[in-house]
């Protein structure tokens, strides 16, 4: 059982027992601004593991030596049972020998003992590889005298590099003659070495479309389970199968209720969120050739056409057919469901990170055309608006890829002349977008709307490093998304950029945004624990130790709950990274920010707002990340480290007047009309207003200076020194910026304020023009900065012209609302906090005072975090 200190233990009674029991209903409550997680009426704590069923990594050394392990089937599979040996991603050398499972529940041998000696045959006429020929690019095997345990015989694995170091999932296996049994304990032996030493992952299988896992050596997965349901976090996301059989075919729920089952088997008072892969079976594209994905190069991935009208269909009614199903057998338990799909299951296109770009199969080419038909209504419409006489709605087109891949104008689609390309991009949004809220919608009505949809959708952030352009992805169809009556949690996992130890974990999206549309945004946090193993993405900011652990989970569920944001733990290597605990005792500990804030809800209303916008970005060409890179996805890390929270925004929130703040950074600020240029400018007028970029530069079908002049301030001309680089100038200099920033490089178009003259000038050119200005008047305070991307220092001098409240005059991670803040340090030495208010500083999670407001000073190492409760101002 967890502990906790004394003053804590009424707070975490509360949490533990919050939803034990069966629930009729689980539903998000925003109507305090502040979104919710609600079970049967009451706020809860939206706290959750994810975890998988599968194998513990097995050491093995240079020495070698006997390996053992027990096991118990999850399922019987009395005939066609396989056992699989993987030997990760890294060159080198394993030798297996005397491999044997026994059936201790029968004394019977299952697999008697492999010893190799019959040589080759011994090898072949039991075991394989995969994958066969070509493909296989890494592994070599062959039985070898001499090498095995007391120098018999053993099996010699050999592993290579690959060609990019793109390995396959080489692996050898047993014939699937296997006989398991549920119930049965089976031991496992085998003799085996590896230089240089390494993990070995053992699985059985039941071979077939998809696999089961039946067993192996533990991953810790139901201790895990039980362990983040004593510390007040009995939801359990995990992965579930889709029965998606032919026609005629009956349909075999078994597999999908043991996944559930095994969950309740850890947990009884578990709350499960299944996480359903929703792409189309083979068989499925096998009988529906033009509703199979085409990209242009790369590999062929077999993915349905998400603007498929057949596709959306029978993925929805099996979707459908499965939640009813879980509903009737598991309802009691049930907390809502996750349908994923494409893209690593994100909902973003196959391929988006890659070189190929898709659009091309006959599914997509009907869905475009119809799209147009709706846009344009007839040909002559669409002739004037692609400025193209012979354009019509019947023989339409997907552009070329060498004109997708093409930026005539730079950094931005030439509004004019490219129309046919931006409108592809926008019809590629809502074909994902709509795809989502078809199948959020089958899922409602699966559930009579009782139970949870949760999506992964609206990367909006994130995606500002596509190299082929931010469009490429389909994830700006958010506020469609948004729209959606039938969806309850949007999430991704917490920023790929940022993340580690003394950085600050940033969202993907634009998270205010969300809660301003009833919804919650939940952070999949997949942090590489000290027990995580594998290359998985984030890997490289993994850490090392349980107190290095501790502190990055502690600041990112505490930024959660300051923004009020739902969480997962991740177990993303489904071998035990959150198997110790030490962590669960932090959740634990969490419930004393959680609980004041479900008792009293606060919206996050931070007062600095970054603001992007989806139309603006689906105008990027590829090559765009020029800008996108440093101006949109790396932007982040400033603006994290500025030394006060700051919350992401769409734009159409901050155009409709629902986005109150004293200081805008506006992002991507480069297509607005004249009428969303004056709205713009009266929704925040009186504030500190950053323009980034290019603002005003872009209408619905041209370009505007004078709409840059409005928008901005400034009269801003077109430059083209050889590096858009920004360097402080003495005026600059004296309101403490010391940093350059910008791109080593030129930028097109590129902009410099051509009316800024003396202590308006912060930072020029190379080619002397001003490349960052700043001009006060009775609307409020202007700030172009031009090159792209900003620095903290910039970022405090704006707050502080905006009067926005610093909590840190140097870099520091600081999420805050209300009385609580959190920080997390970038930098070893002290924090200087001001709190803005007389009283008592205390460290929310072990009670203890820590200093006296309004200032104090506190000793802090980088990646060091602390949860405190302060004066409110």
């Amino acid at each position: 059982m967890l502990k906790a200190a004394g003053w804590l233990g009424f707070i975490l009674g509360a949490a533990c027992c919050s939803v034990a029991g069966a629930v009729e209903t689980v539903r998000v409550d925003a109507a305090s601004g502040a979104p919710r997680l609600v079970v049967d009426g009451k706020p809860v704590r939206a706290r959750m593991f994810w975890g998988a069923p599968g194998t513990g990594p097995l050491r093995v050394g240079e020495a070698g030596g006997r390996v053992v392990f027990e096991f118990s089937p999850a399922q019987d599979e009395p005939k066609t049972a396989t056992m699989h040996f993987r030997f990760g991603q890294r060159p080198g050398t394993v030798i297996l020998d005397d491999i044997r499972v026994e059936d201790l529940t029968t004394g019977q041998d299952v697999l008697p003992t492999c010893g190799f000696e019959s040589g080759e045959a011994d090898f072949t006429s039991r075991w394989n590889l995969w994958p066969p020929g070509p493909k296989n690019t890494v592994g070599k095997v062959e039985v070898r005298q001499g090498c095995g345990r007391g120098n018999s015989a053993g099996l010699h694995v050999v592993l290579k590099a690959p060609p990019g170091n793109q390995w396959p999932d080489f692996h050898i296996y047993h014939h699937a003659n296997l006989s398991l049994r549920k119930g049965h304990q089976y031991r496992v032996s085998f003799w085996a070495k590896a230089e240089p030493a390494r993990d070995l992952i053992v699985a059985f299988h039941r071979p077939g479309n998809p696999y089961v896992f039946l067993g192996g050596p533990s991953n810790g997965y139901e201790a895990q389970i039980k362990m983040a349901g004593e510390a007040g976090a009995p939801f359990v996301s995990f992965p579930v199968d889709l029965p998606w059989p032919p026609p005629g075919k009956p349909i075999d729920w078994s597999v999908a209720e043991a996944q559930c089952q095994a969950v309740l088997d850890a947990n009884p008072k578990a709350l499960l969120l299944p996480r359903i892969g929703v792409d189309a079976p083979p068989w499925w594209l096998q009988a529906h050739p033009e509703d199979v994905m085409v990209w242009d190069r790369g590999p062929q991935f077999k993915y349905a056409v998400v603007a498929s009208a057949e596709y959306r269909r029978d993925a929805a009614e099996r979707l459908g057919a499965l939640v009813a199903h879980l509903e009737a057998k598991f309802g009691p338990h049930m907390a809502g469901y996750h349908p994923c799909g494409q893209n690593t299951g994100e909902w973003f296109y196959q391929e988006t990170w890659g070189h190929g770009l898709n659009g091309y199969a006959k599914a997509d080419l009907r869905a475009w055309r119809n799209w147009l038909t709706r846009r344009y209504g007839d040909d002559e419409a669409l002739r004037k608006a692609w400025r193209d006489p012979s354009a019509t709605l019947g023989a339409a087109e997907v552009s070329t890829p060498a004109a997708r891949r093409a930026a005539p104008a730079g950094v931005l689609r030439d509004p004019a002349a490219e129309r046919p390309l931006i409108d592809f991009a926008e019809f590629q949004q809502e074909a994902m977008a709509d795809c989502v809220c078809e199948l959020a919608r089958a899922v409602r009505r699966a559930t009579q709307g009782r139970k949870l949809v949760v999506f992964f959708y609206g990367y909006v952030f994130e995606f500002g490093a596509i190299a082929n352009g931010a469009a490429t992805s389909g994830h700006y169809g958010l506020r469609r998304v948004l729209q959606s009556p039938d969806i309850d949690v949007l999430c991704s996992p917490i920023s790929y950029f940022d993340r580690g130890l003394g950085q600050s974990a940033p969202a993907m999206t634009a998270a205010e945004s969300v809660a301003l549309a009833g919804k919650m945004w939940l952070y999949e946090d997949d942090t590489r624990t000290y027990l995580g193993t594998g290359q998985f993405p984030g890997w490289l900011d993994g850490v090392n130790t349980i107190e290095e652990t501790n502190h990055e989970l502690v600041r990112n569920t505490g930024q959660c709950a300051v923004r009020n944001f739902g969480t997962w733990w991740m177990d993303l290597g489904a071998t035990g990274w959150f198997n110790d605990p030490r962590m669960w005792a932090e959740m634990a500990r969490l419930a004393a920010i959680d609980e004041p804030l479900l008792a009293h809800p606060r919206p996050f209303r931070p007062e600095v707002a970054a603001v992007i916008d989806e139309k603006a970005m689906i105008r990027v060409a590829a090559g765009g990340t020029t800008v996108t890179l440093p101006g949109v996805y790396q932007v982040r890390r400033p603006l994290g480290r500025m030394g006060t929270p700051y919350g992401q925004y769409l734009q159409d929130d901050v155009l409709a007047g629902k986005v109150k703040a004293k200081l805008y950074v506006f992002l991507t600020a480069w297509r607005l009309s004249p009428d969303e240029r004056r709205q713009l400018l009266a929704a925040t007028r009186g504030s500190t207003r950053i323009w980034c970029y290019a603002p005003g530069y872009q209408e619905e079908t041209g370009v505007s200076l004078d709409g840059m002049r409005e928008l901005s301030g400034f009269q801003l001309k077109q430059v083209a020194p050889a590096r858009a680089w920004a360097k402080p100038g003495e005026a600059g200099q004296r309101l403490g910026l010391r940093e350059a920033f910008g791109v080593e490089g030129p930028v097109k178009p590129l902009f410099a304020a051509a009316d800024a003259a003396g202590e308006e000038i912060l930072a020029t050119y190379p080619d002397g023009s001003t490349a960052v200005a700043m001009r006060r008047s009775a609307d409020g305070t202007s700030l172009f900065v031009g090159p792209p991307g900003l620095t903290s220092e910039l970022l405090r001098l704006a707050a502080r012209q905006a009067g926005v409240h610093l909590f840190t005059q140097r870099d520091c991670n600081v999420y805050a609302n209300g009385p609580y803040v959190v920080l997390h340090a970038s930098q070893d030495g002290p924090v200087e906090l001001h709190t803005a208010a007389p009283g008592l500083i205390r460290d929310l999670l072990d009670g203890k005072p820590v200093g006296q407001g309004p200032r104090a000073t506190l000793a802090m190492k980088k990646g060091e975090t602390r949860v405190l409760l302060v004066a409110e101002r």
